[in-house]
Order: structure tokens, then C-alpha cells, then sequence
């Protein structure tokens, strides 16, 4: 009998490894961004996937029948919000599949596309939608009601937490000034209290609750072909960290509902990582852009995915070479053209292209004009040998190349 124990024990072993495993959360995210800050949260003990992978262009991503059972056998998941997973959605919508879904920018304040730009007759007609979606909300069903006014609800907590945590960030930054002179402390209170209000002075805002649907559906009848409807939100959020603590907080109290048995983690691994992505824009982003005289702070992308960050941090965006904020639309010659001779214009410095949207265009315009092209990190993160493999390195990475472009940097 004793050559048996070996065996029974090893056995043993195994069912209480599978039983473990079968423990741990299945998270899954929409697109390698939402995903890292996810796995931030998550830590070690729930296991964390993106259905996009990495380099993919969220604007035109289609899943595959495997995604799709991924998506339905996990316990949770994270999609950004504003239709940015339109094709995804989709897929979802026509599978029928029950699936656990969070909007993970359900407590973002979510701007209109166009907010920043010279052009603003599209942004005119995206309020236009706006007003149509506010008339389809107030003739929502009760049930619709109350989740919205749990969302709401919890919106207003994270608002407050945000709030403390800026306020207890100024706190230490007072203690370890204080033999600094008095008008140094007034520039750090000044700039705390900048990111205490959370650029709501600055922008106009659609309120948070729009990242919900934005205003969309998936009915594309009368559409051009390969264009998509976004409605008037803006989905780009995480180009402004801020957004993103608002994810880390959504991301941690979802995980906590779903496993409270490691509600403990969660929360000192979303506090460790609130505090590295407050740090990024205060001792990081703010300084930087600081640098960039105020007549270069001229942004021209590939497509509209700079809106958070031009809002929060005073750029304008000039122009985008694809007249939208998919990537899907396709530019004229004579959207092209008009491109070209704004950068003549107006003496642009630098235009950015995406590592997710072809650079053949930008390239053109480059040529044509003189003006240096940028290639910066957009809908999703850089492979792991890259300087973008995370989303506060792909901030980094983008802020550096963005100011320096324009002639700033430390």
C-alpha cells in the first residue's frame, strides 16, 4: 500500500491546484489598456486577458468565435464605453450571450468629439445628438432608472475619493516643502487644486453617465459604408490619467462585489496604483507640458484621439488627417489638401501619426509640407519590448515625444 501514497498524495495536489484555479476570477477587458490597469488591480490572484490584442485598431476589430467564449465564460467583463468596442458590442449583441459587462468609464467625465478643434460644425451637430439622447432618457423603463441612479451614486463616491486623495497628495507635498519659500508653496496648491477639479472649468462635459451608450445603438442603416457612429461622446479617455483613476476605482469595487473574499487586495493594490497614476500627472505630465511654449501647444493626429489630453493640458487640436474620431472614415483628397495648407498656414511644427492607424497619409503630409512626423501610441499599448508595454509608460512615451516634438522637454 505505501507505493500508493505517493500517488494519492500527488493526486490530492492536483485536484486542490484545479480547485484554486477554478477559484480565481476570470476578468476579461476589451483592449490591452483597460487590461493592464485591470491586472494593476487584480494583482496575482484573478487571471486577466484582453479579446484585442496588442497593435490591433479598436475602431475596426472584429472578434472571433473564440473570443467570444472567452468573453462568455468570464466572471467579469471590463469594456471602455462610448461605442469604442462598437464591432465587439456587436458580436456580443448578436450572440445572445448573458455576460457580466462593466462600462469601466461609467464615472468618467466624457467630452463631445471636435471640443478642441478649429472646425466645430461637427461638434454643433453631436449636440444636436445629445438633445435627441436626453429626450430617449427621460423615457427610459424603471429598471433602466434605478440602475442609473446606482451608477450615479457610486459616481459621486469615487468623485469624493478622488477629492480626498488629492487633497491628502497636497498634504504631503506641504509636508516635504516646508522650508521652501512661500511663493513656491502657492504654485503647489495652485496645481493641486487644478487637479482637485478635474478640468470640469475647462471642458464642456456630457456628464458621466454617458459613457453608458453615448447616445448609440447599433442600428448603422444610412451609414457610409465603413463609418461608424460614435454619437457625441469622445471614448479616448485614458489619455488623461485622471480618467483612469476613476477606471482603478470602478475596476476595484466591481472586483470586490464579485470575490470579497480578497476585497482586501483589491483595495491596497487600486490605492498603491491610484498613487502611481496621481504621481504621472502631477509629477510627470504637469511639469512637462509646462515646457511647451504656449503658441507650438498645435496638435495634428491621425484621427480625433487627443481630445482628453488637449482639454486637460491646454493644447489645440488643429486638425485631424482622418475626419473623425474612428479610424474607419476615409479622408478626400480634398480633406488632405486642407490639411496641407493649414500646416502651411499656420506654421505646425510637428504632426503624429498611430501605431494603430496606417501612416501612409501622414507620411504624404509630412513630405508635402516639411512638417517632422511623430508616431505616438494610441488604441493600444506597444508589445513587451516596447516603451509602451504598460499604460503609465505609454503615457510617458507619448508625453515625452508630444512635448519634445514641440519643442519642450526636461
Amino acid at each position: 500500500m505505501k507505493k500508493f501514497f505517493p500517488v494519492i498524495a500527488l493526486i490530492m495536489v492536483m485536484v486542490v491546484s484545479v480547485t484554486a484555479q477554478d477559484d480565481r476570477l476570470q476578468i476579461v477587458a476589451s483592449h490591452s489598456i483597460l487590461a493592464d490597469v485591470i491586472h494593476n488591480v487584480a494583482g496575482d490572484i484573478a487571471d486577466v486577458t484582453s479579446t484585442m490584442p496588442v497593435g490591433a485598431d479598436p475602431h475596426s476589430f472584429q472578434p472571433v468565435p473564440s473570443d467570444l467564449t472567452a468573453l462568455a465564460d468570464a466572471d467579469v467583463v471590463f469594456v471602455n464605453g462610448m461605442l469604442f468596442e462598437e464591432g465587439l458590442l456587436e458580436a456580443i449583441e448578436n450572440a445572445g450571450t448573458d455576460m457580466n459587462i462593466v462600462t469601466a468609464s461609467s464615472c468618467v467625465e466624457i467630452i463631445p468629439f471636435g471640443e478642441h478643434n478649429h472646425d466645430h460644425e461637427e461638434g454643433e451637430e453631436h449636440a444636436d445628438e445629445d438633445h435627441d439622447h436626453e429626450g430617449d432618457e427621460e423615457h427610459a423603463d424603471e429598471d433602466h432608472d434605478h440602475d442609473m441612479s446606482e451608477i450615479a451614486e457610486l459616481c459621486e463616491q469615487h468623485i469624493a475619493e478622488m477629492h480626498a486623495l488629492h487633497e491628502e497628495s497636497h498634504d504631503h507635498a506641504d509636508e516635504e516643502h516646508d522650508d521652501e519659500d512661500h511663493d513656491h508653496e502657492g504654485d503647489e496648491e495652485h496645481d493641486h487644486e487644478a487637479d482637485e477639479e478635474h478640468s470640469h472649468s475647462e471642458m464642456e462635459t456630457l456628464g458621466f453617465l454617458y459613457a453608458l451608450d453615448c447616445g448609440g445603438d447599433h442600428d448603422h442603416e444610412g451609414e457610409a459604408e465603413g463609418e461608424h457612429d460614435h454619437g457625441a461622446c469622445d471614448p479616448h479617455v485614458w489619455m488623461e490619467p485622471h480618467n483612469v483613476m476613476y477606471w482603478t476605482m470602478l475596476i476595484r469595487d466591481t472586483l470586490i462585489d464579485a470575490d470579497p473574499a480578497n476585497a482586501e487586495t483589491y483595495t491596497a493594490n487600486a490605492s498603491t496604483y491610484l498613487a502611481q497614476l496621481d504621481a504621472l500627472a502631477h509629477d510627470f505630465i504637469n511639469p512637462m507640458v509646462e515646457t511647451v511654449p504656449a503658441e507650438n501647444r498645435i496638435l495634428i493626429t491621425s484621427h480625433d484621439s487627443l481630445g482628453y489630453f488637449a482639454t486637460r493640458y491646454d493644447f489645440e487640436i488643429a486638425t485631424t488627417v482622418i475626419p473623425s474620431g474612428s479610424t474607419l472614415a476615409e479622408p478626400s483628397s480634398a480633406d488632405v489638401a486642407s490639411v496641407i495648407d493649414l500646416i502651411n498656414a499656420e506654421g505646425v511644427m510637428a504632426i503624429f501619426g498611430e501605431t494603430t492607424v496606417n501612416e501612409a497619409l501622414v507620411e504624404t503630409i509630412s513630405a508635402e509640407t516639411g512638417a517632422n512626423l511623430y508616431v505616438l501610441y494610441s488604441g493600444s499599448l506597444g508589445d513587451s519590448d516596447s516603451p509602451a508595454s504598460t499604460y503609465i509608460d505609454y503615457m510617458r512615451y507619448n508625453v515625452t515625444t508630444i512635448v519634445e516634438a514641440l519643442g519642450g522637454g526636461m
